[in-house]
Order: structure tokens, then C-alpha cells, then sequence
């Protein structure tokens, strides 16, 4: 099976094409803005680097989040358009949960607190053993994610990035049903109706 991994929710734009076993092209560049411009033709760059075309694409997976609003769409977007055709499927992972794995297989830690700033003095923290959260994800000070952590004694990790090589193997034993390409939102939406009502 090869799998193209999506990443476009952080502060930098990434793809991975990965099959079972192996690499078969990674990019990954620091980027502040431009995500949408960049993806397409850095997915035409992994595809060439694989010596591949999108028919060869068996699904697709991508980071919902949490991040921007727009970074969030953009490779969710892109991969709904890349895999309608041919009605690939698309798994959903947030960032948080990759990273968890990612840690894992890295370092062997396998009770880990997970955070990614989501700017106004909060985190999106989670707590994960063995990549399983033990909580859902949500929004808190810094200072509540340290003592949710240490009340575990877990070691706290920022997933200010998204390895998508790993996002991209760990879809290929998921399903959409169970991990949906929806965005992880952190929080409400500030805009509001008129007369203050939230929509």
C-alpha cells in the first residue's frame, strides 16, 4: 500500500509517500504563509522524487489539527480533491496523536504529555500511553498541561510539527470511519451574528 501524508497545520508544509516498508520521498520546509501556493507543486516534487504518478496513491492522510483555520483547511481540501476521482480513502489524524507515536518510536517514552500552542496564553494538551490518549485533547494554560503532566509523571513534548512520514504509516491500519479527515478545532469561532448571537 502507498500512502501520501498531508501536513499544512503548523509552521511548516510537509508530504511524505510512504508504502509498508519503507520512505519513498519526504519535504518538509519551514513556512509562516503560503501553505496553499506550496503543497501542490511540493506533492508533484514527492511523487517525482518516488518516481510515481498520483495513480500509483492508494490513500491519503492527513493532520486535521489543531492550527489555523486556513492551515487546517488547506491539506484537507487538497486531499478531498486528490482522492475524489478515484474515491481513495482519507484518514484523519490531529496533530497530538502523531506526535504521541512519533515520540514512541523515537525515544521508547510511552506516557507522554502532548501540547501545541494555540496562542492566548493557552496549549492543546493531551496525554497519551503507548499512542493512546487518555483524554481527549483540549484547550489550558501552560501552567494546567505541566500539572496534568505531572501528575502522571509524564514527560511533556511541544508538537510544533507534524513528522508526516509517520502520519502517513499509521493510516495504513486506520479507517476513515473511526478517523475522519474533520478539523480539530480549538476553540470557538470569534465571529458571531448580528446582535452578538454565536452562529
Amino acid at each position: 500500500m502507498i500512502v501520501l501524508g498531508l501536513d499544512t497545520t503548523g509552521s511548516h508544509c510537509a508530504c511524505a509517500i510512504v508504502d509498508d516498508h519503507r520512505v519513498l520521498a519526504h519535504i518538509s520546509e519551514p513556512m509562516g504563509r503560503g501553505h496553499a501556493e506550496r503543497l501542490a507543486p511540493m506533492v508533484a516534487e514527492a511523487l517525482a522524487l518516488a518516481q510515481l504518478t498520483a495513480a500509483d496513491i492508494d490513500r491519503l492522510s492527513v493532520c486535521t489539527g489543531p492550527g489555523s483555520f486556513t492551515g487546517q483547511r488547506v491539506a484537507l481540501a487538497f486531499a478531498r480533491g486528490f482522492a475524489l476521482p478515484r474515491r481513495l480513502p482519507v484518514i484523519g489524524l490531529d496533530a497530538l496523536s502523531v506526535k504521541a507515536r512519533e515520540i514512541e518510536f523515537t525515544t521508547g517514552d510511552a506516557l507522554v504529555g502532548v501540547m501545541r500552542d494555540i496562542r492566548r496564553g493557552q496549549v492543546f494538551y493531551a496525554s497519551f500511553s503507548h499512542g493512546r490518549p487518555l483524554s481527549p485533547p483540549r484547550a489550558m494554560t501552560l501552567t494546567e498541561a505541566d500539572e496534568e503532566a505531572d501528575t502522571l509523571q509524564a514527560a511533556v513534548y511541544d508538537a510544533d510539527t507534524v513528522d508526516t512520514r509517520i502520519l502517513a504509516w499509521l493510516a495504513i491500519d486506520l479507517s476513515p470511519a473511526t478517523h475522519p479527515p474533520v478539523s480539530l478545532y480549538s476553540r470557538a469561532p470569534d465571529a458571531k451574528l448580528p446582535g452578538g448571537i454565536d452562529p
